[in-house]
């Protein structure tokens, strides 16, 4: 029988762990909220920053941890070696496991992390040890993550789909921390309402998770990139384009809150660059969706400001339905980059469907340069002259 987050939770914090800093994943279901309700949780915004804030709180003397997900492991790299490796920080990461090939197939943006995940962990030399299928056996991983975790190094407990089961105590009988029931918008309608605007040259990139579902499921065509996986880079590979098709094509990203945060500092970089055809709208549940509905920091960001501060035209906040699409329509009339932050609720009346029902990734990149007219560049010949 799976263990229960409830039980883990429990575990940890009687071994001493009462720090915890992380990024959701679905496999985790509410272990996040029971570390919360027994611990200090603080939600990052990507998986390097959390192992720095977990490090910050090991130097003080707490015993730490980082939840995350094996697709967010290339995030913790340099920290993990240049901050915590080097200085000997002891820190705890539970590591959920998306893509192993000898689990049941997952979706293609797992596949190569999935496959390394192990090997990759051997090749910087952090121990790890699998969560087991049994509260019986916890004891054991848990023993040989204090080892070294004693000695200064980390210790990674890999956790796959099926070996947690959230808490016997239901999420309905937590006090939410957070309401997006106030904002009259859904996701499906923020998505129609785009998609009303839009004409066969725009270019649209959806950012990953059920954004990208939504987009698909409504208003598939074939100049839009559907991103899968790649989490906070939305924006950035939307400036790429923006900066190469023609100008008279424009360049719609529909991003999500937890993604815009997750990478911030590209917003910087696109005010500074400036295309002019360049629309960024946020799509702002405040929450990640696609795990499970955990909070981000949102609630208490200001996006459309931090937007104007990095140097967009123009940057709007919008509460209804109505505000949104004046705001949209005047976006595409005028010279970017422009920003929209929508904030909407959780309501939705079908899971949108998979993007990989319909197109694989390679697919999806054909059909979007064959709409933008894109020829993939030859490979570079070098001639090199040797001397004779």
């Amino acid at each position: 029988m799976p263990i229960s987050t409830e039980f883990l939770t429990h575990h940890l914090v009687s071994d001493g762990f009462r720090f915890f800093s992380g990024v959701p994943c679905s496999v985790f279901g509410d272990l996040p909220v029971r570390l919360a309700e027994s611990a200090t949780y603080i939600a990052s915004a990507n998986e390097g920053s959390a192992l720095a804030i977990a490090a910050g709180a090991s130097i003080a003397g707490r015993k730490a941890a980082v939840v995350l997900q094996n697709s967010g492991l290339g995030n913790v790299i340099n920290p993990m070696t240049s901050l915590i490796q080097i200085n000997q920080i002891p820190v705890l990461l539970l590591l959920s496991v998306r893509g192993d090939p000898s689990d049941s197939p997952d979706e293609p943006q797992h596949r190569v992390m999935g496959a390394v995940t192990r090997s990759l962990l051997d090749a910087i030399d952090i121990a790890s040890a699998e969560l087991p299928e049994s509260s019986d056996q916890l004891g054991a991983v848990l023993e040989a993550a204090q080892t070294e975790l004693c000695c200064g190094r980390p210790f990674a407990i890999l956790v796959r789909r099926g070996r947690l089961r959230d808490a016997d105590t239901r999420d309905e009988d937590v006090p939410s921390t957070r309401s997006n029931a106030r904002y009259s918008v859904s996701r499906t309608q923020a998505v129609d309402l785009i998609g009303s605007m839009l004409n066969e040259r725009d270019v649209v990139v959806a950012t990953t998770g059920h954004i990208s579902r939504e987009v698909f499921g409504r208003i598939d065509r074939p100049a839009n990139f559907y991103m899968q996986g790649s989490m906070g880079h939305a924006a950035a590979l939307a400036l790429g384009l923006a900066k190469t098709v023609d100008e008279t094509s424009r360049v719609v990203v529909v991003d999500g809150d937890g993604a815009a945060l997750m990478h911030l500092g590209v917003m910087s970089t696109i005010g500074h660059a400036a295309p002019p055809n360049l629309i960024h709208v946020v799509l702002d549940n405040e929450g990640y969706a696609s795990t499970g509905d955990q909070p981000t920091t949102s609630a208490k960001t200001d996006l459309a400001q931090v937007a104007a501060a990095c140097g967009y035209r123009e940057a709007f906040t919008c509460l209804d339905d109505t505000t949104f699409a004046r705001a949209l329509m005047h976006c595409f009339q005028i010279r970017g980059p422009t920003f929209i932050v929508c904030k909407i609720n959780s309501s939705m009346t079908t899971m949108p469907p998979r993007v990989t029902s319909a197109y694989s990734p390679e697919e999806n990149l054909r059909r979007v340069q064959a709409a933008i007219g894109a020829v993939r560049s030859p490979p570079a010949v070098v001639r090199v002259e040797i001397a004779e």
